[in-house]
Formats: C-alpha cells, structure tokens, sequence
C-alpha cells in the first residue's frame, strides 16, 4: 500500500514565517530587512487564518508533493481552489471588508506559500499563484492647486485658525510640498536639511522603502522649519500622533469652507461601492481627507505643475511601473482636462472681432 504524502499544517509554519521576518532572517527581494509596519499586518493576517479555522472547525494543511501522484496534484488543486472561494467569501461577507484589505491578505498568503518554496525547500507546488487578488478601483482625494496656494498664501485666513489649526495647517502644507509618507515626514530631523549654495534640500532614505531622496525646498517650507525651529527639538516639524493630525487636518479643510458633499466610493469584489458614514449619512469634502493626503496631493501637483513622471517618482520613491503612482497620473490628467476644456471655451465665448478690426 502507497504511503500518504506528508502534510504541513498552515498555522504552525506561518507562526515561523513571521518569526523569520521580523528576526532578519527572511528579506525582502533588495535584501532589506522586514519593516515593522508589515510584520504588523502579517500577523493580522494570521488573526484572520485562525479565525477561518475556528469557523470551519478545520486546521489549513499544504500537502507536500515530491513524487505526488497525478491525483494527488489535482485533489490539492481543488483544495486550494475551494480555499480561495471560501476565505474570500469570509473576508467580504463576515468580516466585511473591502477590495484594498483582502487583497493585501492574499498578498501576504503568497509570500507565505514562496517563504515554504524559496527558504525551507518544500514543494507545495504553484496554487497560490492562483490566488485572484481583487482589482482596485477608486480616484484618490486631493487638493486641487489653486486650493493649496490659498493656504500657503492667504493672511486672512491663516489669522482665523488657533493654534493647533495653524500648526496642522504647517504640517499640511509642509506635507503637500515634499510628498513623504506621514511616517517620514514625522520623524525629519534638522541633520535631513542640507544646502547647496543659496537653495536649501530635504535628504534622507525612506523607512519603508529604504529609497535615498533629495527634495528641494521652497522659500514657504524654509518659514515653516523656521517657525518651528526652537520648539520641535531635533526634529524639523512638531510630532503629533496619525490620529490627532487626521482630526486637526479634517477640521482644517471644514475651516477654509470646503465641505461640500462629496460621495466616499469603495472597491469590493471589483465594484465601486458607497460608503456611508456612521450616521448613515453621506460623506463631504473634508471627511475624505487625512495625512496620507498630503503625499498623494503633493505627488498630483507635481504632475499637474508638468513635472514629468521620472523625476516626480523618484522624490516620491514609487517603482517604475506602479498601479498606486499611475493613480495620480490619472488624476492630474483630469485635472488637466478640464483646464483645456476651460480654455476651448474661452476661445468660443471670447469675442476676438474687436481686436481684429483695429488691426485691419
């Protein structure tokens, strides 16, 4: 009688999995170290893998296959198969949550299942690779142009805020200029400003991406280190937590008057989906925006301000090629669109026959 194959159980290697990661053993493909934020998110996805198990009263097993039979290699194909049609219909309906997180869920299992390939030399065979992820579709919220120069430049306005908005309006602003993660853009030191003749430069290597950049300063981010310079300590900008700079940012945007109602799409399962708020009420303007705002303004301006693509990637540490960067590309192409629509109008509307009989 044949001898089963043996069988590994999910649980007990995505434990070592995330053991490896955050110990420095297993890197990324540039052989830099795992960041904290995604060991964080590795073991959320274990959280969800044993509440799958708990609910279907079965622990997860990877059949290993060196000499499987034909057979066996297509009962672990459906089993994989039945795996992905029920975890996905667990995320979406029990757990309710949307394209962006189930789809970084089924990212981090095909790290797990390369992790067994790759690094403890099993051959679990290439059925993860057949884990779908969920297409995103959504058009990021940013601050149009002419609306950030009205916080850069206008007196009136700044002399309205107290304290703590005119503080999140620097750190806004600031962000909206130099399109760094919150995370960075928190932890600039004054040892990140260097000159270079009379212009002054931001440079430092990202945390998440571990990508060196150099981002000129302009003179109203000068004021704002400046402004802050004997209060911040070491650091450029003062510190606040992600949550309290989202709730002052929010209450920044309601101030200048942009809360006009604005629907908040979704993506599950490929579709665009409202999302309403805890009240059941719809969403405006403002409650769309938070720190990661910023980035994704700065990056749209840049864009829009005719920057071209290479150069805005690399101040932005995108990788060539990147769904989340040619997100902004779209947008800025919006943007743009409507200007020369704009412009065809004037060219309708405008009456030139004046002009043209005092040259005649």
């Amino acid at each position: 009688m044949k001898k089963a194959s043996p069988q590994i159980y999910v649980s007990d290697y995505f434990r070592l999995f995330i053991r490896a990661s955050a110990s420095g053993r297993r890197l990324t493909a540039s052989c830099k170290r795992i960041t904290p934020g995604t060991i964080r998110n590795y073991r959320y996805a274990q959280k969800l893998l044993l509440a799958f198990e708990t609910k279907t009263g079965t622990r997860l097993r990877i059949q290993l296959l060196h000499r499987a039979s034909m057979r066996t290699l297509i009962k672990e194909r459906n089993y994989w198969a039945r795996f992905y049609l029920q975890y996905s219909a667990f995320l979406y309906k029990e757990k309710g949550y949307y394209d962006s997180y189930v789809s970084n869920n089924f990212k981090i299992l095909k790290s797990f299942f390369t992790y067994l390939q790759t690094e403890k030399g099993f051959i679990v065979g290439n059925y993860h690779k057949s884990f779908r992820i969920p297409l995103q579709q959504y058009a990021p919220v940013v601050l149009q142009p002419e609306r950030l120069q009205y916080l850069i430049s206008d007196k009136a306005f700044d002399d309205s805020l107290n304290p703590y908005l005119k503080r999140a309006k620097d750190i806004f602003v600031f962000g909206c200029t130099v399109a760094l993660r919150v995370s960075d853009l928190m932890a600039l030191q004054k040892k990140n400003i260097v000159y270079s003749g009379e212009e002054s430069y931001l440079k430092l290597i990202t945390q998440k991406t571990g990508t060196e950049v150099k981002i000129p300063l302009p003179e109203y981010a000068i004021e704002i280190i400046k402004r802050y310079k004997a209060k911040a300590g070491k650091y450029i900008l003062p510190r606040l937590s992600v949550t309290n700079l989202n709730i002052q940012i929010k209450k920044l945007i309601e101030k200048a008057g942009w809360n006009y109602p604005l629907t908040k799409l979704i993506s599950k399962q490929g579709k665009l989906t409202e999302l309403k708020s805890q009240d059941g009420k719809g969403w405006c303007f403002h409650q769309h925006f938070t720190a990661h705002t910023m980035r994704r303004t700065a990056i749209t301006t840049l864009l829009i301000m005719g920057v071209p693509e290479l150069i805005v990637r690399k101040i932005s540490g995108h990788a060539p090629g990147s769904k989340e960067f040619y997100r902004y590309v779209s947008v800025a192409q919006d943007y743009m669109n409507q200007e020369v629509k704009i412009a065809y109008k004037k060219l309708v509307e405008t009456d030139y026959t004046s002009s043209l009989k005092e040259r005649a």
